[in-house]
């Protein structure tokens, strides 16, 4: 299995947000987490992160992660945030170069085959005419887009990516979910992808997890099932045990 979740508990304090959570990703793929508002979306990967306490169990290609007090340092995962800010000029090769921090030794400078590295996969994503562009100038979406290159470069396994679309106009949402697709599809990589717009999910292939159902399981993507949680999550929201 790719992925492992077997009977995961967690929250904050009293406040439990998942409960006894358990699915399995048995080979690459997209997995959409959907749900409302307070449902455990962004719990789940701080538990993956080992960034909060729970209890069960996760695995990731083998490893369970609580024996590994920081499982992106060792390569196994990498995670984009909802939202990374630079207050600072920085042209968009040497933004993107740094996915590949963890395999450099500390103050090992960026050689030529790190740069290399970084303008094909800026290719990859058909962002070459940005290369030499100051990051900071850029549209929202084209931001976007580059910290999807960075995150291609850290090449872990399994990615985090924390609504990667809530900023992005219609365009760059369906670009970017069919970057994520064609990633997993050639690079064989596992993308687990909060996110709250399921109107670009249905031509994906890959599985949706509702975390806001009595008993979340993978579903397979399909027109059907995602008009179905949308209107799961449309009646309203469960109580709160």
């Amino acid at each position: 299995m790719i992925v492992e979740v077997n009977n995961l508990v967690a929250g904050y304090g009293q406040r439990v947000l998942i409960r006894n959570l358990s699915f399995s990703i048995p080979a690459p793929a997209f997995v959409a987490i959907i749900g409302h508002n307070g449902a455990g979306k962004t719990t789940l990967f701080k538990a993956f992160q080992q960034k909060i306490d729970y209890q069960g169990a996760l695995w990731v290609q083998g490893q369970n992660l609580k024996h590994l007090p920081n499982p992106a340092a060792e390569g196994l995962l990498s995670y984009l945030p909802q939202k990374n800010t630079i207050s600072f000029p920085i042209k968009v090769h040497d933004l993107v170069v740094m996915g590949l921090f963890r395999k450099k030794r500390f103050f090992e400078n960026y050689d030529a085959a790190d740069y290399t590295l970084a303008a094909q996969t800026l290719e990859q994503l058909q962002l070459s005419h940005l290369i030499h562009h100051d990051f900071t100038t850029l549209s929202g979406g084209e931001q976007q887009l580059v910290w999807l290159a960075q995150l291609m470069l850290q090449d872990a396994g399994i990615s985090l990516l924390d609504e990667p679309t809530q900023q992005l106009d219609v365009y760059y949402k369906s670009k970017v979910f069919s970057l994520l697709q064609d990633w997993v599809q050639q690079n064989r990589k596992t993308v687990l992808c909060i996110t709250h717009d399921l109107q670009n999910l249905t031509t994906l292939q890959g599985y949706l997890l509702n975390l806001s159902k009595p008993d979340p399981i993978l579903e397979s993507i399909s027109p059907e099932t995602v008009r179905q949680n949308q209107a799961f999550l449309e009646a309203g929201r469960l109580p709160v045990l």
